[in-house]
C-alpha cells in the first residue's frame, strides 16, 4: 500500500510537472478558506507526524479573510511543503503559519529537522534536485515537490523562499496575494 501511494504521488507529480511545462496547467480559482486549507494538511499528515514521533502544530491567524485563488494548488504546495519537514525532522516539531501581510497571505512551514546547507540552498527548488545522494537515500523522493510548489505559488503571482541551518531546521515560506485572478495577482 505504501509504495502503490508513493508510486501514485510520482505519477501525479510528473503529469502535473508536463501540464505545467506544456503551458497547459491552469488554476481554478475560487474562494477558499485559507483554515479549511490548512486543517486539511493538518489532518492529512498528522498520523506521519504521530508515526514518526514528531509534534504538528499548524494555525492561522484569526482575522484572514475568504481568500481567491486555487485552494486545491495551495493545499498540494503545502502538503509538499509539510511533507518534507516530517520527512527531514528525525525529532521535534513542524509547525505551520499562515498570517495576512497587506494584500498578501504569508505561509510558513518551520522544522527541527537537518537542515540545508547554504551551498544548497538556492537549487533545491530545480526540478530532480536534491541536496545530495547521501540524503537522497536516506530520505527517498523524486526531487519534484519543490519544483512543483514554485510554480504552483508563481501561477499565483507570489513567491517562494526558505532560510535554514545545517543541524538546526528549515523554514519554508511562501506569500501569495490574498485574491488572484486567472490573468495573475490583482
Amino acid at each position: 500500500q505504501t509504495n502503490g501511494k508513493h508510486l501514485l504521488r510520482l505519477i501525479n507529480d510528473v503529469l502535473d510537472l508536463s501540464k505545467i511545462e506544456a503551458g497547459r496547467m491552469e488554476l481554478v480559482c475560487a474562494e477558499y478558506s485559507v483554515q479549511d486549507v490548512v486543517d486539511t494538511v493538518r489532518a492529512s499528515l498528522q498520523s506521519l507526524a504521530l508515526e514518526k514521533g514528531l509534534e504538528l502544530v499548524a494555525a492561522v491567524k484569526d482575522d484572514i479573510p475568504l481568500a481567491f485563488g486555487d485552494g486545491k494548488r495551495i493545499s498540494q504546495c503545502l502538503m509538499n511543503l509539510v511533507g518534507n519537514a516530517l520527512k527531514f525532522s528525525k525529532h521535534g516539531r513542524v509547525a505551520v503559519w499562515v498570517e495576512q501581510d497587506g494584500d498578501n497571505l504569508l505561509y510558513r512551514v518551520s522544522d527541527t529537522g537537518i537542515g540545508i546547507p547554504k551551498t544548497e540552498l538556492e537549487n533545491i527548488f530545480t526540478q530532480f534536485q536534491q541536496v545530495d545522494t547521501a540524503v537522497t537515500r536516506e530520505f527517498a523522493g523524486t526531487g519534484l515537490g519543490l519544483n512543483i510548489t514554485k510554480k504552483f505559488v508563481e501561477m499565483h503571482g507570489g513567491r517562494i523562499w526558505v532560510e535554514s541551518e545545517l543541524g538546526k531546521g528549515s523554514t519554508f515560506f511562501f506569500s501569495i496575494p490574498l485574491r488572484v485572478n486567472q490573468g495573475g495577482a490583482t
